[in-house]
C-alpha cells in the first residue's frame, strides 16, 4: 500500500504554490511597468532628438513645447478618477510675418498659395484649424509661463492691400504703405501711389495671447507626442477639466553662426538654459490621491555629436 499525502503536506504545497504565483504576478507587473516607462522615455527622446536634428538639417530654429492636459477632472465623475496626459510638440520656424491686416497674417515672401498649409477651396469656407507659434524670440519661448501659440484657419485667404514694404523705425520692423512723390520711396513701387497686390494670409481664430506684428517669425508643429494615461511632464498637473492645461517647459534649438554643428553660445545648443525635461508617472497613494514619481529625464541631444 503506497503512502498518501497528509492534509498538512497538501496545505504546505498549496501555500508554496500560492506564494510562487503571487511573486510571479508581482514580478510580471513590475517588469511590464518598467518596459512601459522605458517606452515613454524613448518616445520623448526621439521627439527631442528629431527637433534638434531638424534644426541642423534645415538650418532653422526649432522648439519642443511640453504641457499636461486634464482630460477628466475630479468633479467630472462619481469616483473622482482624474485622467491627465502629457503632451509634447516639436515646432519648426517656417517664415516671418510681413503684414497684418485685421485678423489676417500675411507672409509676402512665402508661397502660401502652393504650400501644404493651404486648403483646396479658395473661397475660404474651410474651417479646419491649426496652431501658429511665434518664434521671433526663442529665449522668451523657453522661459514663458504659458503656451505661446495662436489658432488659425488652415485655409489661406486672398488679401488685397496697397503695396507694402517693411521699414526700420527705432530698431523695430514696421509696416509702411508706399507712396509716390515721397523722397526715397518712388523706386519701391515704380512711383505709383495706388494699386494692389494679392497676398495670402492665415486668419486668426484665437490669438492665444500672442500680439502678432510685422517682422515676427512664426512656425508650425511637425510632430506631436501624447504620453499614455498616467504619465506627465514635470510634476505639476491640474485636477480640473475647466482649467486643464499646466505648463511643463520648452526646449529650444537654434543654429549657430559658422559653427558647422548647430551649436550656439547657449549651454544646450539652443538659446535657453533648460537642457532636459522631467518625465513623471502618476500613482495612487495610500490616501487615494495621486503621487508624482519621477521616472527619468529626456536626453540632451547636443551630447550626441
Amino acid at each position: 500500500m503506497k503512502p498518501a499525502f497528509t492534509l498538512i503536506e497538501l496545505l504546505v504545497v498549496i501555500g508554496i504554490m500560492g506564494l510562487l504565483g503571487t511573486a510571479s504576478v508581482g514580478g510580471y507587473r513590475q517588469m511590464r511597468r518598467g518596459m512601459e516607462e522605458k517606452g515613454v522615455l524613448q518616445d520623448v527622446n526621439f521627439l527631442v532628438r528629431a527637433a534638434y536634428q531638424r534644426a541642423q538639417v534645415d538650418r532653422q530654429p526649432t522648439a519642443v513645447v511640453f504641457w499636461n492636459e486634464t482630460l477628466r477632472g475630479e468633479n467630472d465623475s462619481v469616483d473622482g478618477n482624474v485622467i491627465v496626459v502629457g503632451h509634447a510638440v516639436a515646432v519648426r520656424r517656417a517664415g516671418r510675418i510681413s503684414y497684418k491686416n485685421g485678423n489676417d497674417l500675411v507672409d509676402e515672401f512665402a508661397d502660401l498659395e502652393l504650400s501644404n498649409q493651404t486648403g483646396d477651396d479658395e473661397s475660404g469656407s474651410s474651417k479646419a484649424t491649426m496652431y501658429l507659434y511665434p518664434m521671433h524670440r526663442l529665449q522668451e519661448m523657453e522661459s514663458g509661463s504659458s503656451i505661446l501659440r495662436s489658432t488659425v484657419e488652415t485655409k489661406v485667404y486672398p488679401v488685397t492691400t496697397s503695396p507694402v514694404y517693411l521699414s526700420t523705425e527705432n530698431g523695430m520692423l514696421t509696416e509702411s504703405v508706399a507712396s509716390s512723390k515721397t523722397s526715397g520711396r518712388e523706386g519701391l513701387c515704380n512711383g505709383e501711389s495706388s494699386g494692389s497686390i494679392t497676398s495670402y494670409a492665415y486668419r486668426i481664430v484665437d490669438a492665444g495671447g500672442v500680439s502678432w506684428r510685422p517682422g515676427m517669425a512664426y512656425g508650425f508643429e511637425f510632430s506631436h507626442v501624447v504620453l499614455p494615461h498616467g504619465y506627465i511632464f514635470g510634476s505639476n498637473y491640474s485636477t480640473s477639466s475647466s482649467d486643464p492645461v499646466q505648463e511643463a517647459g520648452t526646449l529650444v534649438f537654434d543654429v549657430g553662426l559658422n559653427t558647422g554643428n548647430g551649436m550656439t553660445q547657449g549651454s544646450q545648443g539652443g538659446l535657453g538654459s533648460r537642457k532636459s525635461v522631467v518625465v513623471s508617472a502618476l500613482k495612487l497613494g495610500s490616501s487615494g490621491t495621486f503621487v508624482v514619481k519621477k521616472i527619468g529625464d529626456s536626453d540632451d541631444p547636443t551630447n550626441r555629436l
